[in-house]
């Protein structure tokens, strides 16, 4: 695709997406932004419109996101990770869990071949697992169809349903400024280096998802030694979450509609036994601790880091819990993941 052709099928894209977020935000559904543009983007991309993923952009959207959440931690945080021992190794045993009852479903029930069904059944990030799958011999296509799907069920309905039982709105816990008053040049300057300093360290570290894991983490560090106390303006964070949408509703532009449509009936299947394997294990460690049963579930759940942190801030939960226990989740799977599946191939 020639590039002028490209930016004018993304300018329409993020159009299509930003009149999402807005209509989303009008009638004060959750994550306004991210789910009102992955919706009309998803359904413009079924109907065959010019529109494209917004993969290219995303990394820079990514960082400001990544910038944004590390701004959750504070001083006091780094004092309490002995009291989240519990979640971390309920994390752990989650996503073993749910990632044995995606394998097994899709093995057996949806009769995909065993290294597609290995792959596709995984809940980590829709391009890592699709690339791993390719190398490992599965089929590509189904695994980013399955996995797109899982993401977009999980992003869309988990907010849904919280919001229903929590009542939390179209942008609580995202006011216009989510630092303690204006940003100052040292603030801002803070920040900028933050984003421009964790993307290359996150990919010279081989760390999964470098464009929004390394901006976090240094900027989480930075928040919690009381450099600073800012986070980018609520507008900047709105057009990242908007670049994110858009590339995840983009993403199933010229999926053959008879292949997505058994996908999501599959992953309509799978994708509540998943969430249900993290709401019970959040439920136990929620009881035995004593800690707060939404932000348990977030960090356990089977969706996206940027996504599940997303959802944490709208409703006021501990971001830095669900932050800290997504990037585990994610971590475990994209190293021990390929290990165990070379390993059970061996005859």
């Amino acid at each position: 695709m020639k590039r002028t052709a490209y930016l004018a099928r993304l300018a329409l894209s993020l159009a299509i997406g930003a009149c999402g977020g807005t209509a989303f935000y009008l009638l004060s559904l959750p994550l306004p932004w991210m789910l009102g543009a992955m919706s009309t983007v998803l359904v413009a991309a079924l109907l065959r419109l010019p529109v494209v993923s917004a993969r290219r952009i995303r990394p820079p959207m990514a960082a400001v996101i990544g910038v944004m959440l590390g701004s959750s931690f504070s001083p006091d945080m780094l004092g309490r990770l002995d009291d989240w021992v519990p979640v971390t190794l309920a994390a752990v045993a989650a996503t073993v869990l749910t990632g044995a009852a995606g394998y097994l479903y899709l093995r057996h029930v949806a009769k995909l071949d065993p290294v597609t069904a290995y792959f596709a059944g995984m809940p980590a990030g829709v391009y890592e697992m699709t690339a791993q799958g390719g190398l490992a011999g599965g089929d590509e296509r189904r695994i980013a169809l399955v996995q797109a799907t899982r993401v977009f069920l999980v992003v869309f309905t988990v907010p849904m349903v919280l919001n229903l039982f929590l009542h939390f709105g179209s942008t609580g816990g995202l006011s216009l400024q989510n630092g303690h008053g204006a940003l100052s040049l040292a603030d801002i300057a803070i920040l900028v280096v933050c984003g421009a300093v964790g993307w290359p360290l996150a990919k010279a570290l081989h760390l999964p998802n470098p464009p929004l894991i390394g901006p976090m983490l240094v900027s989480a560090v930075a928040h919690a030694v009381g450099l600073t106390e800012g986070a980018p303006p609520y507008l900047l964070v709105s057009m990242a979450q908007v670049v994110l949408g858009t590339t995840i509703g983009g993403q199933f532009l010229g999926s053959d509609r008879g292949l997505l449509f058994g996908s999501a009936l599959h992953s309509l299947v799978l994708v509540p036994v998943m969430v249900a394997i993290a709401a019970l294990a959040a439920w136990g460690v929620a009881r035995w601790s004593g800690g707060g049963y939404p932000a348990t579930f977030l960090a356990l759940a089977p969706g996206g880091t940027t996504e599940m942190s997303l959802v944490a801030l709208a409703i006021k939960a501990e971001v830095a819990l669900v932050v800290f226990h997504q990037i585990v989740r994610q971590i475990c799977i994209h190293m021990f993941a390929p290990a165990v599946f070379r390993s059970i191939q061996r005859p």
